[in-house]
């Protein structure tokens, strides 16, 4: 398979990593800068709403749908502003919605899943990793999210958890295969009144502040990128910084040896036995 990727020249055993500051170092925390890591999903049909995402200060992560009318189009756009490239993954979910071009559906074998996810793949230009778009059925079955993550691996891609159902196993499969992974903290928009923007971003600061960093997804819609252009320029002045997904990672976790007959990982992955904050 394609290794979409450069890797390192040379890898060290013994690469170090840099630490959160520890909860109980006051100091340390208040010196500390924040990451906040933002997606915005659902990047690919509106032309228009992309442009305008990818206009927001950054550097942010957008997550396309496979195979829709823009998406490659906004993704090289996005890969050439700084952006992080994620594909949004359509996956099956507990409410039968449509979920359009490049389904992960229940009761695909695995050839045709992982076949699908590779198509899907493929159509994004400059793809780091993925995310879940649904899935809170999908999600919750083992094996698929298997498979999924041995594609991951394969192509050298990072995985986000949407958590769009409690009792998700993805953040577990990608664990157990060796995958960089993170899942969601909070959604943004569920409401795009302001009041309830405003709520659920200052949810995603405090955490942010508090644990070193945040995982926040948001969508395109027009109540949000007003919302995230009035916000996100104030940023600084609290101590937080806008962080991509695959440099994030990057910074943050230790990195094994490999394997010599698998694709190594872009990512630098936590040496065995370290634990990955959700």
């Amino acid at each position: 398979m394609l290794q979409r990727f450069p890797w390192l020249a040379a890898v060290s055993l013994f690469t170090l990593f840099t630490v959160l500051p520890a909860h109980g170092d006051s100091a340390a925390n208040s010196r500390a800068t924040a990451g906040l890591l933002l997606i915005i999903d659902d990047i690919g049909n509106n032309q228009r709403a992309g442009k305008r995402v990818i206009a927001l200060p950054g550097p942010l992560n957008l997550a396309f749908l496979p195979h829709t009318p823009y998406s490659a189009l906004l993704a090289e756009e996005a890969f050439q502003a700084g952006h992080g490239v994620m594909l949004h993954a359509p996956m099956a979910n507990e409410q039968g919605a449509r979920l359009g071009p490049g389904a992960l559906v229940s009761g695909m074998d695995q050839a045709s899943l992982q076949q699908t996810l590779s198509d899907s793949l493929a159509a994004i230009p400059h793809v780091q990793g993925m995310n879940n778009h649904m899935g809170s059925l999908l999600t919750q079955q083992a094996d698929a999210m298997n498979w999924v993550m041995q594609v991951a691996r394969q192509q050298g891609l990072f995985f986000v958890d949407s958590l769009t159902s409690p009792k998700s196993v993805a953040l577990e499969q990608a664990r157990a295969a060796g995958i960089p992974a993170l899942e969601r903290d909070v959604f943004l928009d569920n409401d795009t009144h302001p009041a309830a923007l405003k709520r659920q971003f200052e949810q995603a600061l405090q955490l942010a502040k508090q644990r070193g960093y945040a995982v926040l997804i948001g969508h395109p819609y027009p109540e949000t990128l007003a919302f995230l252009a009035q916000e996100l320029p104030a940023l600084h002045a609290q101590n937080v910084r806008l962080t991509r997904v695959d440099q994030f990672l990057q910074q943050r976790l230790w990195l094994p040896l490999q394997p010599a007959t698998q694709t190594p990982s872009r990512y630098l992955l936590r040496a065995t036995g370290a634990q990955l904050e959700p």
